[in-house]
């Protein structure tokens, strides 16, 4: 998804791309007409600007310190790290416009107008919001994949593959910095994890919004988000092309509302590219992005708390 992406910004040159399988690097680069290098070890690697570093997180801190010490600026594929403290030990080596992570589902049309309607109270006090994504699924949908090797622990589970994506939708939506997470239920195929069900309180305690969310590679979810507010509710899909209705609280009548209007992304070429441009502005402006690394801490951590060992 990056690569034709990053092809078409004005002002970029992808340098070159790496992979640990040679043959596979060959293959996509010169599908694309771009120069793959192979290297030993992160020290390696040729110079650039900026790098997308989408290797599985247990293997990016020695690549994160080697392009920190360079100055290279690093956009990490999501998740952006397992724990609180290895999120901040990677932050704490980069400024912050210089690191992001890419949940790119921040930019879906649907998610900027939700939003709005929640930054600007439109509709009232937001107090209730569920968020349910999965279906029947091996897992990662490919072959030999590291995302399913119980050996990594839990940490390959559904929860950072998939629902990393909706925990940091739930965040960015309400602007929730504070959360408690009051039951959840880990269903587990050895170490991996293959269903998260949990119950968590967002916000202030003078303003507490009940969260409800589960994801799941066991058995299929609504695959939606839905807004309940004290005399209505706004519900859509998780693609971005999705519309998003409004209904009553009993949900018995809905209207479906236009996003041709709205700013943000219909296509997932179209979030990936909005991800970038927000990141490579914040490069140029020396301020920090959308997409940055410490806009999502939160996420980790609220990760973190609902895969502790009960």
């Amino acid at each position: 998804m990056h690569l034709p992406v990053l092809k078409s910004v004005p002002g970029i040159r992808v340098a070159w791309l790496s992979d640990h399988d040679s043959r596979r690097a060959d293959a996509l680069g010169t599908a694309y007409g771009v120069p793959a290098v192979g290297a030993r070890s992160p020290g390696d690697l040729p110079p650039c600007e900026v790098a997308l570093l989408a290797v599985p997180v247990e293997a990016r801190l020695p690549y994160l310190r080697e392009f920190a010490a360079r100055g290279t600026a690093v956009l990490c594929e999501k998740p952006f790290a397992l724990s609180e403290d290895s999120h901040r030990e990677v932050a704490s080596l980069f400024v912050p416009s210089r690191l992001a992570c890419g949940y790119m589902r921040r930019f879906y049309r649907s998610v900027q107008l939700a939003r709005d309607v929640l930054t600007n109270g439109w509709l009232g006090p937001l107090r209730h919001l569920s968020i349910r994504e999965g279906g029947r699924s091996r897992g990662a949908g490919v072959s030999q994949s590291f995302l399913d090797d119980p050996k990594l622990g839990s940490s390959r589970g559904v929860l950072a593959d998939l629902g990393s994506h909706t925990l940091d939708l739930a965040l960015f939506l309400t602007g929730a910095t504070q959360f408690e997470v009051t039951s959840r239920d880990v269903v587990r195929d050895e170490a991996v994890d293959r269903k998260v069900s949990a119950t968590i309180l967002l916000g202030p305690a003078e303003s507490k919004v009940e969260f409800d969310y589960c994801v799941s590679w066991l058995d299929r979810q609504p695959n939606e988000v839905r807004l309940t507010f004290d005399r209505c509710s706004l519900w859509f899909g998780l693609s971005p092309a999705g519309p998003l209705y409004l209904g009553t609280a009993g949900h018995t009548r809905a209207l479906e509302l236009s996003v041709s209007a709205a700013a943000g992304a219909l296509t997932y070429g179209q979030a990936f590219y909005l991800q970038w441009q927000a990141f490579l502005a914040g490069l140029r402006e020396n301020t920090e992005s959308p997409v940055s690394a410490q806009s999502c801490l939160g996420t980790t951590i609220l990760m973190e708390r609902l895969l502790q060992a009960t």
